[in-house]
Order: structure tokens, then C-alpha cells, then sequence
């Protein structure tokens, strides 16, 4: 299996603004701390947790880019229906190692399917 390119950042939009939230270890540790695993962070994502939101988007924010004050302000006013999605995508690649889930399934079936045309059909 090829050694993929990790592609952690994700992109959302606050304060008309687009911002990337960094895929770290510390940032993963910090979620599945807070949240007890990926379960609960995602869950606390899709039930539209204010909180949950504003804690996930300060862990891949600098601080030095915006105060947490500001940050939730931006958070609340961008909306949970237009973070949904962003904030799913970074959740599953924190847990992944910062690598887009679907990217390694992907790669995965072009590997079993090089596999089995490597094989043959066994005349010769």
C-alpha cells in the first residue's frame, strides 16, 4: 500500500471568511478527551451542540488568529446547519490520522483490484 499525502485541513466559512481547521494529534487528543471518542464527537456534532461546535473549531483554529470570545461569536453566527458538514469532515479526519477517510477507502479498492488483476485467471 502506498504511503498517502496527509490532507488534514478542512475548510469552513466564518465571518465570511474562509478558515482552515488544522488536523493535529494534540487537536485529536483534545476531542476524543472532551467528547469520549469519536462517537461522541460526532454525535455531538449532528445534535447541533453550540458548545461542542465552538470547542471542535478552537482546536484546529490558532489561538493566535482569533481570542475564543471572537471565535464563538463567529461560530454562533455562522450557524450549526452550515458548520455540520465541515465539522463532520474534520472529526473523522482527526480520527484518522488527519487523512480523509473516504481518500483511504478509495486507495484501498485500487490496491485490492491491482491485487486481483495481478493474479490472473490462472491460464497460461
Amino acid at each position: 500500500m502506498g504511503k498517502q499525502a496527509i490532507s488534514s485541513d478542512v475548510t469552513v466559512e466564518l465571518g465570511g471568511e474562509e478558515v482552515a481547521l488544522k488536523c493535529s494529534m494534540a487537536a485529536a487528543t483534545a476531542v476524543s478527551s472532551r467528547f469520549g471518542g469519536i462517537q461522541g464527537a460526532l454525535s455531538a456534532v449532528s445534535s447541533g451542540e453550540l458548545t461542542a461546535a465552538q470547542f471542535i473549531v478552537r482546536q484546529g483554529v490558532p489561538l493566535k488568529q482569533v481570542s475564543n470570545k471572537d471565535l464563538n461569536e463567529l461560530v454562533y453566527d455562522t450557524g450549526l446547519g452550515n458548520l455540520y458538514g465541515p465539522l463532520t469532515r474534520y472529526v473523522l479526519r482527526l480520527f484518522n490520522g488527519g487523512r480523509d477517510p473516504s481518500a483511504d477507502a478509495e486507495e484501498e479498492a485500487d490496491d485490492d483490484a491491482e491485487d486481483e488483476a495481478d493474479e490472473g485467471n490462472g491460464e497460461g
